[in-house]
């Protein structure tokens, strides 16, 4: 599943999306890093990263997770990305973990009672946060979720490496498609609305940290999907 997933992500304008939306919280000529919170396999961010190098912007970033995977890719990522070896809790991050952080379409997984103590610990620390999801709570978005078995089926030949595994549990058992379903479906029923977002973020105010809260509008998508970006000062140089 989240092979299909990093598959899906390569092919959508989510990445490239995201990355301009960060370009303002990262400077020019030095050298940036992203602390990644709940990152799983490791999603998205290298496809971030690359987006954000068209740019002329260099980051490196840290993968965290809960729950670390002992090999969370073959291969590797590369030496602009590494995994961070111990657990770490994306509501108490460690005080070693300096950069800004970064959820790409995990925020949804978390209740609001935690997702606002993930909000609160960048904001107390003062450490710039960007959530971002590529899923949406509305009539249009959930609908769309229909389609996802066959994209399941469209886009495995394109994944890699690709397992027999994969491939028997696509095609001729089709579990997998299922279970995309499902996990997209539920994930679009889950994701905070702007309105929610703004809530989870009423009491969390100070003159030297704002909240920046909206949609990102994509062509040929059924609906805008909700970001929100937490930080202080802006670097003098960083553009606007």
């Amino acid at each position: 599943m989240t092979a299909y997933l990093e598959c899906t992500y390569s092919i959508t304008p989510f990445p490239k999306a995201w990355a301009e939306q960060m370009a303002a919280l990262l400077q020019a000529g030095s050298v940036a890093q992203l602390v990644d919170l709940g990152s799983g396999s490791g999603g998205p961010v290298a496809l971030v990263l690359d987006a954000l190098a068209q740019q002329g912007l260099r980051v490196r970033a840290v993968l965290t997770d809960l729950y670390p995977p002992g090999n969370p890719r073959p291969g590797g990522f590369g030496s602009e990305i590494q995994y961070w070896p111990k657990p770490v809790d994306a509501a108490n991050v460690p005080v070693e973990l300096e950069g800004i952080r970064t959820m790409f379409a995990s925020f949804h997984h978390f209740r609001p009672r935690l997702a606002r103590k993930i909000l609160s610990d960048a904001f107390a620390r003062r450490r710039p946060i960007c959530v971002f999801e590529a899923t949406s709570r509305t009539p249009a978005a959930v609908l769309s979720a229909a389609l996802i078995p066959v994209l399941v089926l469209v886009l495995t030949p394109r994944i890699r490496p690709l397992s027999w595994t994969q491939v028997i549990f696509t095609y001729l058992i089709p579990i997998l498609p299922l279970l995309m379903f499902w996990d997209g479906f539920v994930s679009q029923l889950r994701t905070y609305s702007v309105q929610e977002l703004a809530q989870l973020t009423k009491d969390l105010q100070a003159d030297d940290y704002s909240w920046e809260i909206g949609e990102i509008k994509l062509p040929r998508l059924p609906a805008g999907v909700p970001y929100l970006i937490g930080c202080g000062p802006l670097p003098s140089s960083a553009p606007r």
